[in-house]
């Protein structure tokens, strides 16, 4: 936030795409919605890699239980940035017959700005499972925690997906 007020949405699209300030050039969308899924890629590789050494550090019952649990999140993660790594790469070229809308790629923008802040969230509840991994706390919670939170992640891919597929369908613009 700058001078005690909320971010707008095109300030906020600079601070968390990269490189967004060329992202509206029509010859550079495809590579930077590219750039922008790597990002997201090398966040979620960080989080699977943190989650990976969690279970190291459990002892007794509670580490032959968990590890079915920590199992399942590392298998949503991994099928979350697999949808994300290999996901229809964005927006139509310069030459393409029929044009993406600005109004249409802003929508595609804001939806973009929203998978950041999930992996935010998911990243504040790695936070929750390694403090109660470390106080020896339960951990189903916070495993919930992040299962819920991938769950709804990959549903939020398929509507991105949904979203690219209209913008194929649209009708041409002069």
């Amino acid at each position: 936030m700058s001078e005690g007020r909320e971010l707008g949405f095109l300030e906020k699209a600079i601070r968390l795409i990269p490189g967004y300030k060329g992202y509206k050039s029509k010859e550079e969308r495809r590579d930077n919605d590219h750039l922008f899924r790597m990002t997201l890629v090398s966040r979620l590789d960080s989080l699977r890699t943190d989650i990976s050494e969690i279970p190291a550090g459990l002892r007794g019952p509670d580490a032959l239980k968990s590890v079915t649990d920590f199992d399942r999140i590392l298998k949503r993660l991994e099928r979350v940035t697999d949808e994300i790594r290999f996901a229809s790469r964005g927006y139509r070229g310069w030459f393409d017959m029929h044009k993406v809308r600005e109004d249409e790629l802003d929508k595609l923008y804001a939806f973009d700005i929203s998978l950041v802040e999930d992996i935010e969230e998911l990243e504040e509840s790695l936070g929750a499972l390694q403090a109660a991994a470390a106080a020896g706390s339960d951990l189903r919670q916070p495993i919930d925690n992040m299962v819920d939170i991938l769950v709804e992640f990959s549903k939020k891919m398929s509507e991105r997906s949904e979203l690219m597929i209209d913008l194929e369908k649209n009708q041409p613009v002069d």
